[in-house]
């Protein structure tokens, strides 16, 4: 009898045991639970950012020289890549401006020049780091005034234009539900503005909001502005001023991986939509519509891209002074 009461008492022992131990478990699941609800997820940006593409600087300009070509000189730009979109050497134009060829015994074609090797861009690795491009030199090599001056120092403007090809990549979501107009709690919400992440360019998708157009179909519309120091040029334009069209025009490329896609004022491709716009003082607002399944509620990457010529110049001042000769 004592033996069977031990074992009655040892089973009641080992279940309030096993309950204990249950009811522990069940204290962590939730408190886990509750952390993990109150975290946050951030999303790293997948570019280096920035408003730059070019950036260059006179690194080699004397001051002053003499004339009657008694004073040879050189001029030397350092450039570099400060966005993230490699230049090929064809597709940047550096030219020399501001005095007259003859008179520094040069030719109008040797003050045009292009780099010796491709413009590298920013790099960004597996660990984040981010590593610069090389910077490049040109050289316009044995200027010389051959006339003489009258007085003693006459001076004499050098400005450098640069012309390149960029073009600026933009990642975006847009928030797809399967009750569109009366949406409600969910993975997403649909009227509200975007985050966006820009490639490093003087372009910049600097806005997108989305909105609810139909039960069956949602609206983005994103604003591209110019968010750099120099000016637009239709792509492959190498910046041409005699041709009043070239000028703030850009080529644009929208992606959602949807079909039926519509952008206003571009032409639409299926899962894309693609073609020309101009910037207004450095703005333009493009509108989308695209219809969705409707079945399911969902986020879908959007793809963003402009491609541009885009020109730049840097001006300083050289003196001519009088040799005595």
């Amino acid at each position: 009898m004592k033996r069977t009461k031990n074992k009655f008492f040892g089973a009641q022992k080992s279940r309030a045991f096993l309950a204990k131990i249950i009811l522990l478990a069940i204290i962590a699941m939730v408190l886990i639970g509750c952390q993990q609800e109150e975290q946050t997820i951030s999303i790293e940006t997948p570019f280096i950012g920035g408003t730059q593409g070019i950036i260059f600087d006179f690194a080699q300009l004397r001051s002053e020289v003499y004339d009657a070509g008694t004073d040879p000189f050189d001029v030397t730009l350092k450039i570099e890549n400060k966005g993230e979109s490699d230049i090929l050497r064809d597709n940047i134009r550096i030219t020399l401006s501001g005095i007259n060829p003859v008179e520094f015994s040069t030719t109008e074609n040797n003050l045009v020049k292009t780099p010796m090797d491709d413009v590298v861009s920013m790099r960004k690795d597996t660990m984040g780091n981010v590593q610069p491009g090389p910077p490049i030199f040109v050289d316009f090599s044995d200027l010389s005034y051959a006339g003489k001056i009258t007085g003693t120092t006459i001076d004499f403007p050098i400005r450098a234009n640069i012309c390149y090809l960029y073009n600026t990549k933009t990642i975006s979501k847009l928030c797809i539900r399967k009750n569109i107009l009366t949406a409600g709690e969910g993975i997403c919400n649909i009227n509200e503005d975007k985050p966006v992440y820009n490639s490093g360019a003087p372009i910049q998708i600097t806005r997108l909001t989305e909105s609810a157009r139909s039960k069956d179909k949602v609206g983005f519309a994103f604003e591209i502005r110019n968010m750099g120091t120099g000016d637009v040029y239709e792509r492959g334009s190498v910046c041409d001023k005699s041709t009043r069209k070239n000028k703030n025009k850009l080529f644009v490329r929208v992606e959602t991986n949807m079909p039926g896609i519509h952008c206003t004022g571009l032409e639409n491709k299926g899962t894309k939509a693609e073609g020309y716009t101009t910037l207004f003082d450095g703005v333009k607002t493009i509108t989308c519509t695209q219809p969705v399944p409707g079945r399911l509620d969902f986020e879908q990457i959007l793809g963003i891209e402009a491609i541009y010529d885009y020109e730049e110049y840097k001006q300083t001042k050289i003196s001519v002074k009088t040799s005595g000769e």
